[in-house]
């Protein structure tokens, strides 16, 4: 058992939008923190808001010098505004799950249960963690470009109000997807060598992925980004590569191409109207150019 107590003053934003959350009721969620951080020794300041208040509340308040470890309480695409916060303020993050799927959680083996990832998070400790860039703008986990964005786009149209609906949508969504599946004609360089590709699906990561399932970086601060590329997929291929996703084999996958690279530039030649990219699990328009990079052991965290 621990016996010195922590130091520090933490900022806690916690997203009542977020469905956990919203299961565990905000104000119990409120009482466990500040139980256990102030039992570590910690100063503690909790704001709560949903989605774009509480994200430009973090930015407001990450400003000042009056707290060094952002707590974000939320999803995946909460914990990102966060590490985004955090690194351009040299604050350290800590994460509290509270999505569907909390990679980044995972990829930081934090305890999926609120309460026990409340109480391995008051006792844990600093760790400087990589992050990587897509034309300057942060992500912790994956750039997409291709199959994924055409997937969330088709799923964001079709009305789920929790988890297990929202996990129902995205399988339709999967299904709608590669039932037609246009590619992007691209050059890709990766380290200075560079080709030209139709793709079906990219993605670039913040480390390199594990064998797990869903996929995420089991090492943040290996130092290099993890290059995911299909060219033209069937639904039949597509389909398998789904399938190989859940169940953690994609390693295994025929159709799969996995790289290294510490920088990654890519230049899109041909893409369907519309197009998007995905940065985080958000969606944003799809650039011409893009240039993605790691900064390595840029980004400090908290960990059990």
């Amino acid at each position: 058992m621990q016996s010195d107590k922590q130091s520090g003053h933490i900022a806690a934003f916690l997203n009542t939008g977020s469905g956990t959350f919203q299961m565990l009721e905000i104000g119990h969620v409120r009482g466990m923190l500040e139980r256990a951080f102030g039992d570590a020794g910690y100063e503690l300041t909790i704001y709560t808001g949903g989605g774009a208040d509480l994200i430009s509340q973090m930015k407001e308040h990450s400003q000042s010098d009056d707290f060094d470890i952002l707590l974000a309480g939320g999803g995946d695409g909460t914990v990102s505004a966060a590490a985004e916060t955090a690194w351009r303020n040299n604050k350290t993050l800590a994460v509290l799950p509270g999505g569907t799927m909390n990679l980044y959680a995972r990829a930081l083996s934090i305890p999926l249960d609120v309460e026990l990832a409340i109480d391995a998070l008051s006792s844990g400790k600093k760790k400087d963690a990589d992050i990587a860039t897509a034309n300057g703008d942060p992500f912790v986990h994956q750039f997409s470009v291709g199959l994924h964005p055409r997937m969330i786009r088709k799923r964001n149209n079709l009305d789920y109000q929790s988890r297990i609906t929202k996990m129902l949508a995205s399988t339709r969504a999967f299904w709608e997807t590669i039932s037609h599946m246009p590619t992007c004609g691209v050059t890709i360089d990766l380290d200075g060598k560079s080709e030209e590709r139709q793709l079906s699906a990219l993605s670039v990561s913040n480390n390199m992925f594990g064998s797990t399932a869903p996929p995420y970086a089991e090492r943040l601060d290996g130092g290099e980004l993890g290059v995911y590329m299909a060219g033209q997929l069937t639904w039949q291929r597509a389909l398998v590569l789904g399938t190989d996703l859940l169940i953690g084999q994609t390693p295994n996958n025929p159709d799969l191409e996995i790289h290294s690279a510490k920088c990654v530039k890519l230049t899109v030649h041909e893409k369907p109207e519309g197009s998007q990219c995905v940065r985080d699990g958000e969606l944003y328009d799809l650039p011409d150019e893009i240039t993605i990079e790691l900064h390595a052991k840029e980004l400090s965290v908290l960990v059990p």
